[in-house]
This record gives structure tokens, sequence and C-alpha cells, in this order.
């Protein structure tokens, strides 16, 4: 069985990265497919607290990322594929990489570039920063 993680963020290019994989499983079945969502990775959290309740943009954050979870899943729902769904804390970047590490994943497919237009570049900075931390190969889609 082949294990292949699809990190999320809502954005259109991580859509077409589930479809690509889509496509993957319905040609390889033995592909099992986990689609991992890295939320509430605030560069102002420590200033935030000061401002509003941490718990409550917490459990915000945690439901807008939910929500991008589920409209991608249904794209595997809707073709009876079964996938897993996680949803992680922290740097993005470095939750993916430890990620596929820790669950000896075998291949990441990943949008071009997410939602943060501010940190990202050409590739976007967590992609940079996956194609240079997995030991697995990664296929990033536009």
């Amino acid at each position: 069985m082949m294990k292949v993680l699809v990190p999320v963020d809502g954005s259109d290019n991580s859509l077409r990265a589930a479809q690509y994989v889509l496509k993957m499983t319905l040609n390889h079945p033995s592909v099992e497919v986990t689609l991992l969502t890295v939320a509430c990775n605030f560069i102002g959290a420590v200033y935030a607290e000061i401002y509003v309740d941490n718990q409550q943009v917490m459990r915000t954050c945690l439901e807008a990322a939910k929500m991008d979870l589920e409209k991608v899943k249904k794209i595997f729902d809707g073709a009876g594929v079964k996938v897993n769904t996680e949803i992680l804390t922290g740097d993005p970047g470095n939750v993916i990489v430890d990620y596929a590490r820790d669950k000896g994943v075998d291949k990441v497919v990943m949008g071009s570039r997410g939602l943060n237009p501010i940190l990202g570049t050409v590739l976007g900075s967590v992609t940079y920063k996956v194609l240079h931390g997995v030991k697995v190969p990664v296929t990033v889609v536009k």
C-alpha cells in the first residue's frame, strides 16, 4: 500500500492537488490518502492576547480549518474514495515534514502556493520547506 499525503489549506492549488490525487487513486486503488490541514499558525499570536481571547481565536481557526478539510474530503467522498483526515497546528512546513516522516508517507502531493501571499514566493514558503525537508517524492500541482 502506498501512503500519499495531501496538505490542504482551502486554496485553489490545494484543491487541484486533491483532484490530481483522486485521479491517481481511481487508477491505483491500493493508494491510502491522508488529507492534512495545518491550522492556526499565527505569527502575531503573542500580540493577539492583548486584543482578543486566544482560546476563541483558536476555536475559530480550527473550525475554519475543519471546513477547508471537509470541502476537499467531499471531492473524494463523491467518487467513493475513502480518505483519512488530520488537523494539526503549528508551522505548516515543519508540521508537514514531521508528519510525512513520522507516518511513513511514501509521497506528498501539494499545491504550489497556498493562501499566504505575504510569505509566499514563486513556489511558496511551505512548499519550499516540504521539498527540502522530506525524503520522499513530492509532486507540486499548479
